[in-house]
Protein backbone atom coordinates (compact mmCIF):
# COMPACT_ATOMS: atom_id res chain seq x y z
CA UNK A 1 0.00 0.00 0.00
CA UNK A 2 2.55 2.55 0.87
CA UNK A 3 4.41 1.84 -2.96
CA UNK A 4 0.51 2.56 -4.08
CA UNK A 5 0.51 6.09 -1.49
CA UNK A 6 3.96 7.35 -2.92
CA UNK A 7 2.78 6.88 -6.50
CA UNK A 8 -0.54 8.33 -5.92
CA UNK A 9 1.79 11.56 -4.76
CA UNK A 10 1.39 11.15 -1.08
CA UNK A 11 4.65 12.04 0.58
CA UNK A 12 6.81 9.47 2.88
CA UNK A 13 6.26 11.55 5.93
CA UNK A 14 2.44 11.67 5.50
CA UNK A 15 2.04 8.20 4.86
CA UNK A 16 4.05 7.30 8.62
CA UNK A 17 1.59 9.45 10.01
CA UNK A 18 -1.13 7.72 8.60
CA UNK A 19 0.34 4.40 9.58
CA UNK A 20 1.02 5.47 13.36
CA UNK A 21 -2.42 6.79 13.19
CA UNK A 22 -3.06 2.81 11.81
CA UNK A 23 -1.75 1.55 14.49
CA UNK A 24 -2.79 3.85 17.48
CA UNK A 25 -6.64 2.84 15.65
CA UNK A 26 -6.05 -0.49 16.13
CA UNK A 27 -5.23 -0.18 20.15
CA UNK A 28 -8.05 1.32 20.39
CA UNK A 29 -9.63 -2.29 19.41
CA UNK A 30 -8.27 -3.70 22.32
CA UNK A 31 -10.26 -1.41 24.40
CA UNK A 32 -13.50 -2.03 22.47
CA UNK A 33 -12.56 -5.60 22.87
CA UNK A 34 -13.10 -5.10 26.89
CA UNK A 35 -16.01 -2.79 26.78
CA UNK A 36 -17.88 -5.22 24.33
CA UNK A 37 -16.87 -8.67 26.36
CA UNK A 38 -18.55 -6.94 29.65
CA UNK A 39 -22.31 -6.51 27.73
CA UNK A 40 -21.95 -8.96 25.00
CA UNK A 41 -21.05 -12.44 24.79
CA UNK A 42 -17.76 -13.47 22.89
CA UNK A 43 -19.43 -14.98 20.09
CA UNK A 44 -21.06 -11.49 19.36
CA UNK A 45 -18.36 -9.45 20.11
CA UNK A 46 -16.65 -11.62 16.93
CA UNK A 47 -19.66 -10.96 14.75
CA UNK A 48 -19.89 -7.10 15.07
CA UNK A 49 -16.30 -6.93 15.01
CA UNK A 50 -16.06 -8.60 11.44
CA UNK A 51 -19.15 -6.94 9.80
CA UNK A 52 -17.18 -4.06 11.26
CA UNK A 53 -14.41 -4.67 9.65
CA UNK A 54 -15.99 -5.20 6.11
CA UNK A 55 -18.05 -1.92 6.47
CA UNK A 56 -14.79 0.00 6.72
CA UNK A 57 -13.29 -1.97 3.95
CA UNK A 58 -16.54 -1.13 1.49
CA UNK A 59 -15.38 2.49 2.13
CA UNK A 60 -11.55 1.75 0.94
CA UNK A 61 -13.32 -0.16 -2.28
CA UNK A 62 -15.10 2.62 -2.87
CA UNK A 63 -12.50 5.09 -3.13
CA UNK A 64 -11.29 3.50 -6.14
CA UNK A 65 -13.93 5.00 -8.52
CA UNK A 66 -13.66 8.34 -7.14
CA UNK A 67 -12.22 10.59 -9.12
CA UNK A 68 -10.95 13.40 -6.99
CA UNK A 69 -7.37 11.90 -6.34
CA UNK A 70 -7.27 14.06 -2.67
CA UNK A 71 -10.59 12.77 -1.93
CA UNK A 72 -9.92 9.01 -2.87
CA UNK A 73 -6.93 8.74 -1.40
CA UNK A 74 -8.35 10.83 1.90
CA UNK A 75 -11.73 7.59 1.82
CA UNK A 76 -9.06 5.22 1.54
CA UNK A 77 -6.76 5.86 4.15
CA UNK A 78 -10.31 6.65 6.22
CA UNK A 79 -11.69 3.31 5.77
CA UNK A 80 -8.38 0.99 6.26
CA UNK A 81 -7.38 2.93 9.47
CA UNK A 82 -11.11 2.25 10.91
CA UNK A 83 -11.22 -0.89 9.47
CA UNK A 84 -8.21 -1.90 12.53
CA UNK A 85 -10.50 -1.59 15.09
CA UNK A 86 -12.96 -4.35 13.97
CA UNK A 87 -9.53 -6.15 12.98
CA UNK A 88 -7.91 -6.29 16.39
CA UNK A 89 -11.66 -6.88 18.15
CA UNK A 90 -12.17 -9.82 15.93
CA UNK A 91 -8.33 -11.36 16.52
CA UNK A 92 -8.54 -11.63 20.49
CA UNK A 93 -12.28 -12.60 20.00
CA UNK A 94 -11.30 -15.49 17.83
CA UNK A 95 -8.00 -16.21 19.87
CA UNK A 96 -10.04 -16.03 22.86
CA UNK A 97 -12.92 -18.40 21.24
CA UNK A 98 -10.06 -20.95 20.17
CA UNK A 99 -9.16 -20.75 23.70
CA UNK A 100 -12.32 -21.67 25.14
CA UNK A 101 -13.81 -24.06 23.04
CA UNK A 102 -11.22 -26.53 21.72
CA UNK A 103 -10.17 -29.33 23.38
CA UNK A 104 -6.90 -28.96 25.19
CA UNK A 105 -5.54 -32.23 23.21
CA UNK A 106 -5.83 -30.64 19.88
CA UNK A 107 -5.07 -27.20 20.47
CA UNK A 108 -1.76 -27.12 19.43
CA UNK A 109 -3.24 -28.74 16.02
CA UNK A 110 -5.61 -26.54 15.30
CA UNK A 111 -3.51 -23.45 16.45
CA UNK A 112 -0.78 -24.53 14.03
CA UNK A 113 -2.90 -25.05 10.90
CA UNK A 114 -4.45 -21.34 11.66
CA UNK A 115 -0.86 -20.62 11.98
CA UNK A 116 0.23 -22.16 8.96
CA UNK A 117 -2.97 -20.37 6.91
CA UNK A 118 -2.04 -17.01 8.30
CA UNK A 119 1.42 -17.61 6.64
CA UNK A 120 -0.16 -18.96 3.91
CA UNK A 121 -2.44 -16.44 2.63
CA UNK A 122 0.27 -13.66 3.91
CA UNK A 123 2.82 -15.11 1.35
CA UNK A 124 0.10 -15.00 -1.52
CA UNK A 125 0.26 -10.65 -0.64
CA UNK A 126 3.79 -11.06 -1.74
CA UNK A 127 3.12 -13.10 -4.82
CA UNK A 128 0.38 -11.17 -5.95
CA UNK A 129 3.24 -8.20 -5.70
CA UNK A 130 5.29 -10.11 -7.87
CA UNK A 131 3.01 -11.01 -10.69
CA UNK A 132 1.40 -7.30 -10.34
CA UNK A 133 3.89 -5.01 -8.86
CA UNK A 134 2.43 -1.82 -11.59
CA UNK A 135 0.52 0.55 -8.79
CA UNK A 136 -2.23 0.97 -11.28
CA UNK A 137 -3.04 -2.62 -10.59
CA UNK A 138 -3.68 -1.79 -6.67
CA UNK A 139 -7.38 -2.35 -7.24
CA UNK A 140 -6.61 -6.37 -7.52
CA UNK A 141 -4.90 -6.03 -4.05
CA UNK A 142 -8.07 -4.35 -2.65
CA UNK A 143 -10.36 -6.24 -4.29
CA UNK A 144 -8.42 -9.75 -3.04
CA UNK A 145 -8.45 -8.20 0.86
CA UNK A 146 -12.44 -6.98 0.62
CA UNK A 147 -13.43 -10.62 -1.07
CA UNK A 148 -11.30 -12.12 1.47
CA UNK A 149 -12.80 -10.40 4.57
CA UNK A 150 -16.32 -10.51 2.95
CA UNK A 151 -15.78 -14.79 3.10
CA UNK A 152 -14.52 -14.56 6.22
CA UNK A 153 -17.74 -12.46 7.61
CA UNK A 154 -20.51 -14.74 5.56
CA UNK A 155 -18.13 -17.74 7.01
CA UNK A 156 -18.24 -16.93 10.87
CA UNK A 157 -21.98 -15.24 10.02
CA UNK A 158 -23.59 -18.53 9.03
CA UNK A 159 -21.58 -20.40 11.47
CA UNK A 160 -23.14 -17.82 14.30
CA UNK A 161 -26.71 -18.38 13.03
CA UNK A 162 -26.47 -21.66 12.95
CA UNK A 163 -25.70 -22.44 16.69
CA UNK A 164 -27.51 -19.36 17.80
CA UNK A 165 -30.57 -21.18 16.07
CA UNK A 166 -29.33 -24.58 17.70
CA UNK A 167 -29.32 -23.18 21.04
CA UNK A 168 -33.13 -21.25 21.09
CA UNK A 169 -34.36 -24.65 20.04
CA UNK A 170 -32.37 -26.30 22.68
CA UNK A 171 -33.77 -23.41 24.78
CA UNK A 172 -37.48 -23.66 23.94
CA UNK A 173 -37.34 -27.74 24.20
CA UNK A 174 -35.79 -27.19 27.98
CA UNK A 175 -38.30 -24.43 28.44
CA UNK A 176 -41.50 -26.50 27.18
CA UNK A 177 -40.41 -29.83 29.08
CA UNK A 178 -39.74 -27.32 32.31
CA UNK A 179 -43.14 -25.86 31.74
CA UNK A 180 -44.96 -29.65 30.95
CA UNK A 181 -43.55 -30.87 34.42
CA UNK A 182 -44.60 -27.59 36.26
CA UNK A 183 -48.24 -28.07 35.01
CA UNK A 184 -48.19 -32.09 35.68
CA UNK A 185 -47.17 -31.60 39.34
CA UNK A 186 -50.04 -30.85 41.95
CA UNK A 187 -49.32 -27.40 43.66
CA UNK A 188 -49.10 -27.49 47.80
CA UNK A 189 -52.66 -27.62 49.09
CA UNK A 190 -54.16 -28.92 45.98
CA UNK A 191 -56.27 -31.49 44.97
CA UNK A 192 -53.57 -34.41 44.65
CA UNK A 193 -56.39 -36.27 42.51
CA UNK A 194 -56.11 -33.79 39.33
CA UNK A 195 -53.21 -34.21 37.60
CA UNK A 196 -53.15 -32.83 33.99
CA UNK A 197 -51.99 -35.12 30.50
Amino acid sequence: MTAYLVWRGMKLDTVGIWRGVACAIGLLGTLAYHTSVKYLRLETTALWSIISQFACLSISYASLWVDDYELSLAILMFGVCASRIGLWVYDIAITQLMQLQVPDDVRGVVGGVQQSLNAFFDLMTFGIGLFLPDPRQFYVYVAAGYASVGIAMLLYGYDFARKSSSASTKYSRVAASTIEDDLSQPADGADKSFQLN
